[in-house]
């Protein structure tokens, strides 16, 4: 498992070729599709636990300085198409810039009221992503899902990674 890395750097990055880097993702989705927006904290990312009904998480610290972005461990496994990873942590900075799990303000009362996410990511040419996802979400999740369960979660790294546990 890769460690979480602060996102302050400047640096330019390509797209990310290894799906267990989450930093790597993060820094290019940001930097091609959120050019607008800044983070105002310390933001990490890392693969979490293996629910059912969520791909994933944000969640800001008690004193404001650390942000945590929990992407759902199943995502790891090459059956699930590296758009859905994308789309995932593309949707979670969407909550961030929109001021949930982050220290910006607010700009909704609800995080996903009269699809502003989906709004957004559209906004920032992600729709496609966004369209596959959900296709692939509604015809193969919870087959998947359930699948992997059953397996025991076998190849997929760190499947008790608590999203409350901080990084290394």
């Amino acid at each position: 498992m890769l460690p979480s890395v602060l996102m302050h750097e400047s640096v330019l990055h390509g797209r990310p070729t290894d799906r267990y880097n989450l930093t790597g993702y993060l820094q290019w989705i940001w930097q091609v599709y959120f050019t607008d927006s800044f983070f105002v904290n310390e933001v990490t990312i890392d693969y979490c636990y293996p629910w059912k009904a969520r791909l994933g998480l944000i969640r800001l610290s008690v004193d404001n300085t650390e942000t945590f972005i929990g992407i759902n461990t199943l995502l790891q496994s090459f059956q699930v198409p590296e758009y859905v990873i994308i789309t995932t942590i593309a949707h979670e900075l969407v909550h961030y810039i929109h001021g949930f799990g982050s220290p910006l303000p607010r700009l909704y009362q609800h995080p996903h009221a009269n699809r502003v996410v989906d709004r957004e990511l559209e906004k920032r040419e992600l729709g496609e992503y966004l369209r596959c996802c959900n296709e692939w979400i509604d015809k193969y999740w919870y087959s998947f899902y359930d699948m992997q369960r059953a397996a025991g979660w076998a190849g997929i790294r760190d499947i008790n990674r608590s999203p409350h546990r901080k990084s290394k």
